[in-house]
C-alpha cells in the first residue's frame, strides 16, 4: 500500500440506470471456492514474507525483503513465476526497467480470447530501515497469496474470457508496475473488461469482517458484482464502497478508462504495523484473509465463466415528439431466456394508468427492440424491461427491483424509467412598448395560466437603446431568476431579435450590438427548470446612468413543459351525454377531483377562473376520446377563495363553482 495516496472518502455512488448486471449463483463456483485452503494461502504468504523457506530454482531460499532495489526482490518475482508455471500457465515477465518486473500468468478464453479479466496484487514491500528486513506479510504478500490461490484453483477451468493473474512490482514507490502494464495495454488496444486488485487483505483487528472496495464511478458495476457475490455465496464479510484518489494498483487502470476495483481491509481498522518490521504472518486474522480470498475468486470465476446476467439500455429522453418510441435493450443471460408467454417484455403506463406490456417486435442476437405507442403532448410515460430464464428461476428487471415470473416482471420496480412528451408554449407580452428611463428599473409581465412543470425556457427580446452597456436585463418568476445580459455592448445600440437560449454556442458577453441571433444568457435559464409554469413571468430592465434612455419594444417566452395535472380516463364506458360534475371534495385544501363525461371524441378545454374572471389555470386543452375522465387538480399555488371551473367543447359548455381553503 502506497502511503502517500492513502486518503479515503466514503460516499454513495449514483449512476444513471442504463445497465443492470448481476452475478448468478452457480453450484460449480460454490464448490471451487470451498476448496480455498487456509493452509495453501498461509504457505504462500509465509514463504513470500520470509517467515519460512521457499524453494526457488530448485533450492531453498529465504525471501527477507521484497523492496524494489533489494537483491531479494527478483527472487520474489522468480518464486511467483515458478508457482504460476507449476499450475500449468503460460507465464512471462514484463520487464519495464532494471528494477521493475511484473509477473504475469495467462489462460486464454475459449469464447472471447481477445477480451480479458485481470486479478492482481503488488508483490514489492516498503522499508525505511537500513537492514531492509521488513516482512510485508500483509502489505502485500497477502494480496499476492490470494492471486496465487486463484491461479491454483482455476488451473483446470476453461474460461470464456482470457484471464491474467498478475503480480505488480514497485507499487510502493509510485505504482510503476501497474502503470507500465495499463499504459502498454492501452497502447495495444487491449479489451480489459475488469480488474480485481487486492492490497492488504489479512488484518481485521476487531474481527467485524468489514472491508473496503475502492472504486470510481465507471467501476461501480463490477463493484456491485463483487458485493453481490459476497451475498449469494454467504461469505461472512461486510463490504463498504469507498472512493479512493489513488493508493493502489487500480489507479492507472482508471486513468486509461478501464474498470478496476481494489479489495482492502477497512480504513478505520487498518493494520497499525504496515511498513514496519512487525508486519508479520503471526498477526493475521486467517478467517478474514480466507473469506476475502474466497470472495475474490468467486467474483473472478463468475467473470471468467460469464455467469451473470445484464440488461443494457439507454433511457428514452423527454421531448416534443409525440410519435412511437423504439426502445432497445441488450439482454444477456448465461442460460436460455424464456420464450412465448415468458419472453422478455417491456411494460409501460401513461400518467397514472395501469401498466401494459409489449413483446419485442425485433430480436437480433441479444438485442431486443420494443415499441411504446405514441402519446399526446403532456403525457408522462413510465416503463421498465423484464426478462427471465426458461426455468423461471432467474428474474431481471431494469431498473432493478421488479419481480414476478411466468410471465416475467409482473411486479414493477419502485423507480421505473420515466420520460415526458413535452408541451410547447409561446407567449408574448401584450403590455409593450415600455419606456426605460435613466437610473430606473422597469418591469413587464407575462401571465401564464397553464399549469405544468417547466423543462426549458427561451426568451426573445427587442430593445431600442443608444448604449447597451448601460442596461441589465433579468427574468424572474417567484424566487427563480436569470440574468440575461448585464452591461454588455458598451457604446453599441439595441437588442434586435435577440434570443437567449442555454444551448446557444456563444455567450451574450461575446456578442456585439445589436445582438441579433441566439446567445447563452449570463446565468442559465435552467434555473427555472422544475418550477411551476403557471404564474407571473417578469422581465426587469435597469438603466444605470443618465443621458441615454430606451424602450422595451417587445419580448416573448418559448417554454417547453410537462403536465402536472393528472387526467385519467376512468373506464371505456361511453356516456350518452356531455356533462361536467361538481368537484369533490368541495371546499378543498390544495387538491380536488373534477369529473366530466364525453359521449364522443371532442376537443376539450377545461380552465379555472378567479372571482374576477381571470383565467388562472388551464387543466385540459386537447382532443380527448369518448369516455369518463377524472382530473386531479392541485391548487397549492393559488390563494384561498372562490373559483370557477369551466369546460368548453365544440358542442357543450358548463361552469361550476368551488372553494379553496388553506
Amino acid at each position: 500500500m502506497k502511503k502517500a495516496f492513502f486518503i479515503i472518502l466514503l460516499f454513495s455512488i449514483l449512476l444513471p440506470s442504463i445497465l443492470q448486471s448481476q452475478i448468478i449463483y452457480y453450484s460449480k463456483i460454490d464448490s471451487i471456492i470451498n476448496l480455498v485452503s487456509t493452509a495453501s494461502i498461509s504457505k504462500f504468504n509465509r514463504q513470500l514474507s520470509g517467515d519460512t523457506l521457499a524453494t526457488i530454482g530448485g533450492l531453498p531460499y529465504l525471501i527477507i525483503s521484497r523492496k524494489y532495489n533489494s537483491l531479494h526482490n527478483p527472487k520474489a518475482a522468480q518464486y511467483i513465476y515458478e508457482t504460476f508455471q507449476s499450475f500449468g500457465y503460460y507465464t512471462y515477465y514484463q520487464i519495464n526497467n532494471s528494477t521493475n518486473i511484473n509477473v504475469i500468468a495467462r489462460k486464454t478464453g475459449v469464447k472471447y480470447p481477445n477480451q480479458k479479466y485481470l486479478i492482481t496484487a503488488h508483490y514489492d514491500n516498503y522499508s525505511t530501515n537500513s537492514t531492509d528486513t521488513v516482512p510485508g506479510a500483509d502489505d502485500n504478500a497477502s494480496g499476492v497469496s490470494a492471486v496465487l490461490e486463484a491461479a491454483r484453483l482455476l488451473a483446470g477451468i476453461n474460461p470464456e474470457y482470457t484471464l491474467e493473474f498478475i503480480a505488480f512490482d514497485e507499487e510502493e514507490i509510485g505504482l510503476y508496475g501497474s502503470r507500465a502494464y495499463a499504459d502498454s495495454a492501452f497502447a495495444r488496444g487491449d479489451s480489459i473488461l475488469g480488474v480485481l486488485n487486492m492490497d492488504m487483505i489479512s488484518w481485521d483487528g476487531n474481527n467485524d469482517g468489514k472491508m473496503n472496495v475502492y472504486l470510481n464511478t465507471a467501476s461501480n458495476s463490477i463493484a456491485e458484482e463483487f458485493i453481490k457475490t459476497v451475498q449469494i455465496y454467504n461469505i461472512n464479510l461486510t463490504t463498504v464502497k469507498s472512493y479512493n484518489s489513488g493508493g493502489s494498483d487500480h489507479y492507472y487502470f482508471w486513468q486509461r478508462g478501464y474498470k478496476a476495483i481494489t479489495l482492502i481491509e477497512l480504513g478505520s481498522d487498518f493494520n497499525p504495523y504496515y511498513h514496519t518490521r512487525q508486519d508479520t504472518y503471526d498477526k493475521f486474522n486467517l478467517n478474514y484473509f480466507t473469506n476475502i480470498t474466497k470472495a475474490a475468486i468467486a467474483t473472478f470465476l463468475s467473470w471468467a465463466l460469464d455467469y451473470k446476467y445484464a440488461i443494457y439500455h439507454t433511457p428514452v429522453k423527454s421531448g416534443l415528439d409525440t410519435s412511437s418510441k423504439v426502445v432497445t435493450a441488450d439482454i444477456h443471460f448465461p442460460v436460455p431466456l424464456g420464450s412465448g408467454y415468458n419472453a422478455p417484455r417491456l411494460y409501460y403506463k401513461i400518467n397514472n394508468g395501469n401498466y401494459q406490456y409489449v413483446n419485442a417486435f425485433q430480436i437480433i442476437g441479444k438485442t431486443y427492440k420494443f415499441l411504446i405507442p405514441g402519446q399526446p403532448a403532456g403525457s408522462k410515460i413510465s416503463y421498465y424491461i423484464a426478462a427471465q430464464d426458461s426455468a423461471g428461476s432467474i428474474i431481471a428487471t431494469l431498473p432493478d427491483g421488479g419481480s414476478g415470473v411466468n410471465p416475467p416482471g409482473t411486479i414493477p420496480p419502485a423507480n421505473p424509467f420515466v420520460y415526458y412528451v413535452w408541451i410547447g408554449l409561446n407567449m408574448s407580452s401584450t403590455t409593450v412598448p415600455k419606456f426605460i428611463p435613466d437610473l430606473t428599473q422597469i418591469k413587464d409581465t407575462i401571465y401564464i395560466p397553464q399549469s405544468g412543470i417547466v423543462e426549458d425556457v427561451t426568451v426573445t427580446i427587442n430593445i431600442t437603446h443608444p448604449d447597451d452597456g448601460e442596461i441589465v436585463i433579468f427574468l424572474n418568476k417567484v424566487s427563480s431568476s436569470s440574468t440575461l445580459s448585464q452591461y454588455n455592448g458598451v457604446g453599441g445600440q439595441n437588442y434586435i431579435n435577440t434570443v437567449f437560449d442555454d444551448s446557444a454556442a456563444i455567450s451574450i458577453k461575446q456578442g456585439t450590438p445589436p445582438f441579433t441571433g441566439t446567445f447563452r444568457p449570463e446565468t442559465p435559464l435552467s434555473n427555472f427548470r422544475g418550477q411551476e409554469l403557471q404564474g407571473y413571468w417578469i422581465l426587469r430592465i435597469y438603466d444605470k446612468t443618465v443621458g441615454n434612455q430606451g424602450t422595451l419594444q417587445s419580448w416573448s417566452l418559448e417554454i417547453l413543459y410537462s403536465s402536472n395535472v393528472e387526467v385519467k380516463k376512468v373506464n371505456e364506458i361511453i356516456p350518452d351525454k356531455f356533462e361536467l360534475l361538481q368537484n369533490y371534495p368541495n371546499p378543498f385544501n390544495a387538491e380536488t377531483n373534477i369529473k366530466f363525461y364525453l359521449p364522443k371524441t371532442s376537443f376539450v378545454k377545461l380552465s379555472v377562473y378567479d372571482i374576477l374572471g381571470r383565467e388562472v389555470a388551464i387543466l385540459v386543452d386537447d382532443v380527448k376520446q369518448a369516455g369518463v375522465y377524472i382530473i386531479k387538480f392541485n391548487a397549492s399555488h393559488l390563494s384561498s377563495g372562490v373559483y370557477f371551473y369551466k369546460i368548453f367543447t365544440d358542442e357543450f359548455s358548463d361552469i361550476k363553482k368551488f372553494v379553496l381553503t388553506k
